[in-house]
């Protein structure tokens, strides 16, 4: 925060970097407070801590927490997809396990897109690639690593794509990282299908802890990777405000190009947001389910066109968010993200996404809708 007081006659670019050094990225703190509102600010009158624009955790602890196979129980009706998920999860167990005990080195490859895979990516991907091959209900399956769809069980019902690990260019400084997970049933097929028509979708965080949000019949629920690897329901049916105070503005690159975007981030800083942005898109849009806030944008523009995968990144995250009450924006027409067909494995969108009056506000702002 007195970073941000000291630099407000400076350039936008120049304050957000300063804003973003301050803030330390993704850094979280937790305490346990004496009652369970959602989130509270710290410039509260009742709030602790030194700064006035951090947000604080309310959960409190509970005497009990329900396993993972108790919450698929009752709130997954789908035999096949419960046991689908806990396959997955699975992955993401030995996930966690690499990550902790392999150093972050490059491993002389490149993926499809030229991009330099690191020892970490490797593994992370041949883990998926192994839990789906293992299953007996995946049809097809697809990789950000490798586009391409790929035949796995003819007997399957469901076809899974991936970002096996999404912040590679973070990773190496120990920064939360995080998998995407995209499930489309055979009824629907995928080319040709939405976001919309996804039966679940699955987000893991690999931080100081381990934690997956998954879309379930009801809403959306987040379990945690307790001792002895097992799972334990930390929230279940998440809701995001419609209004937030947390903001993680991407593809700044774009704001020199369009006017909206730059007005946008500007808006953002003079009403004093909180700046929470590490440039990893799991960390960045999660902490809208622990939050219960914020929101993410990534616009496009001609010289700083949007990277994001439809399927493997903003389709997943889309179903989570808009289950959650929140709502999404394709950055092209303001229609839902979970609207826009898909037409190609590795097809690029932008995407806004979090709370709905600020989306709103990226659409009339950045998009004039």
């Amino acid at each position: 925060s007195a970073a941000i007081a000291q630099t407000r006659k400076l350039p936008m670019m120049q304050v957000l970097t300063i804003a973003a050094l301050s803030f330390g990225g993704v850094a979280m703190r937790t305490r346990v407070a004496p009652r369970a509102s959602a989130v509270r600010m710290a410039g509260d009158a009742d709030a602790f801590g030194a700064s006035h624009t951090s947000f604080y955790t309310s959960e409190e602890k509970k005497d009990k927490y329900d396993t993972l196979e108790e919450v698929l129980s009752t709130k997954m009706a789908t035999d096949d997809l419960r046991e689908l998920i806990k396959e997955q999860l699975e992955a993401c167990v030995k996930i966690t396990m690499a990550l902790r005990t392999n150093l972050v080195t490059v491993e002389g490859s490149q993926n499809t897109f030229g991009d330099v895979q690191l020892t970490v990516d490797v593994i992370a991907d041949e883990l998926m690639w192994a839990a789906c091959q293992e299953s007996k209900l995946v049809l097809e399956a697809a990789s950000e690593e490798e586009p391409i769809v790929k035949p796995i069980n003819p007997d399957g019902k469901y076809i899974v794509c991936w970002d096996p690990l999404d912040g590679s260019s973070i990773v190496d400084n120990n920064w939360a990282v995080g998998t995407m997970i995209g499930i489309w049933s055979t009824k629907t097929g995928f080319i040709g299908a939405t976001g919309r028509d996804q039966v679940t979708s699955i987000i893991a965080l690999y931080g100081p802890r381990t934690t997956v949000l998954i879309a379930l019949d009801d809403g959306v629920y987040e379990f945690t990777l307790a001792e002895g690897n097992k799972w334990i329901c930390s929230r279940e049916k998440i809701q995001i405000m419609p209004d937030a105070k947390i903001f993680a503005p991407a593809n700044l690159r774009a704001a020199q190009d369009v006017e909206g975007y730059g007005k946008l981030v500007d808006f953002w800083m003079k009403e004093r947001y909180t700046l929470r942005y590490s440039g990893g898109l799991v960390p960045d849009v999660y902490q809208q389910f622990t939050k219960r806030q914020g929101v993410f944008s990534n616009p496009t523009s001609k010289s700083a066109p949007a990277k994001l995968r439809l399927a493997f990144e903003a389709a997943p995250f889309g179903l989570l968010v808009e289950l959650a009450g929140g709502k999404t924006s394709d950055g092209v027409t303001g229609g839902s993200i979970l609207d826009v067909k898909i037409t190609a494995v590795d097809q690029r969108t932008a995407l806004c996404i979090g709370s709905a009056n600020e989306v709103d506000r990226f659409n009339k702002m950045v998009l004039g809708k």
